[in-house]
């Protein structure tokens, strides 16, 4: 008997575990896999809510502390956050906040008068000469150069512009055949920088002071030619020379030797590779001639340090040269790079804050 109790209840346990599920164990099996994958999400959106209201708070804080209203703010965030970085860098990063202009500019335009103030406060109105262009917004007014429109080149100069569009004046009054929407070039030098052109499409054209101006889109295209492979960093810095005889190539520095006077000049700028020299100093040279120079960096001397005169022109009343340097040691070239960089840091915080360092 005990025996076939077993059995039966075996049977029977076997029939319900082949059993499938009723309709009430489906129902609330997947209302409680539901109601985990919704306190899941609940959960990941309210720590990304948290981490964005964060960026947003310190974005917001640091707005504050440069002066920007909330509209200002708001518009900045709205587009900061295309760019695939910490968004308070639009604040530090010139490149990236101009990319943040363009988007408000072709999305948003009845925001664009925002830009010039915002400009103002954040000091991105004003480029330091060493930082090279990185749009048409960039170039200074009155700057030269040359435009080529329909197979013609003529000089030119930038006569307006605001966050929109640059205006491109013709300095003399000659026939240009240009319509709107067509393609133009605009050729220029930035001093102690590059060559720099750009193309754009005319949208308008006007004329003003008897000039004919031509209406171009803004664009970030700019190309640039370097000038020289290390940048010479402006100074004025007080030197001492005196023209060297014979050819240090030939006999040595140690032979080479002087009869003239030592000739007081000032440094006008400066790279590891040379420097151009100043003086009213009456001087006759032919180019190619040799100096032999003192002078000080910081507390750093340089003492008969010798150079080469590479190029000579006069300026006024005064002769400048370039020089380049013939026997800096590997210290002395890096003592110049770690000096011109010091001075970059020193002149970006000086237009980023207003501070003298």
């Amino acid at each position: 008997m005990w025996v076939q109790g077993g059995f039966d209840t075996f049977i029977e346990a076997t029939r319900f575990m082949f059993k499938g599920p009723s309709k009430f164990e489906v129902i609330l099996l997947i209302s409680v896999f539901s109601l985990v994958i919704f306190v899941i999400g609940i959960a990941v959106f309210i720590n990304k809510y948290q981490r964005e209201r964060s960026v947003y708070n310190s974005f917001y804080s640091r707005g504050k502390s440069l002066e920007l209203t909330d509209e200002e703010i708001d518009i900045l965030w709205k587009y900061s956050k295309e760019i695939p970085y910490n968004p308070e860098m639009i604040y530090e990063n010139k490149v990236l906040f101009d990319k943040v202009v363009s988007s408000i500019v072709r999305e948003e335009p009845s925001k664009v008068s925002l830009i010039p103030a915002i400009r103002t406060k954040l000091k991105f109105d004003t480029i330091p000469w060493f930082i090279p262009l990185n749009t048409t917004r960039d170039i200074d007014l009155y700057q030269t150069g040359t435009l080529e429109v329909g197979g013609l080149k003529v000089e030119a100069a930038v006569w307006d512009k605001d966050e929109t569009e640059i205006h491109i004046a013709l300095l003399k009054d000659t026939y240009v055949p240009v319509r709107a929407g067509e393609q133009v070039k605009f050729f220029f030098i930035r001093d102690m920088d590059g060559r720099y052109s750009f193309e754009s499409r005319v949208k308008d054209t006007y004329r003003e002071q008897n000039k004919l101006v031509l209406v171009l889109e803004h664009t970030e295209n700019l190309n640039r030619i370097q000038f020289r492979e290390r940048l010479r960093w402006k100074v004025n810095l007080p030197v001492r020379f005196i023209i060297a005889k014979g050819n240090p190539e030939e006999e040595g520095f140690a032979n080479l030797s002087s009869d003239s006077a030592p000739i007081d000049g000032t440094i006008e700028d400066i790279s590891a590779k040379g420097i151009r020299i100043c003086t009213h100093e009456a001087i006759k040279l032919s180019g190619n001639e040799f100096f032999i120079m003192s002078f000080q960096i910081g507390n750093v001397p340089f003492e008969n340090t010798l150079g080469q005169v590479v190029n000579i022109r006069s300026v006024g009343k005064k002769i400048c040269m370039g020089i380049k340097f013939l026997n800096l040691s590997k210290r002395e070239e890096k003592l110049i790079e770690q000096f011109i960089m010091n001075e970059q840091r020193r002149l970006i915080k000086t237009y980023k804050t207003g501070e003298i360092t």
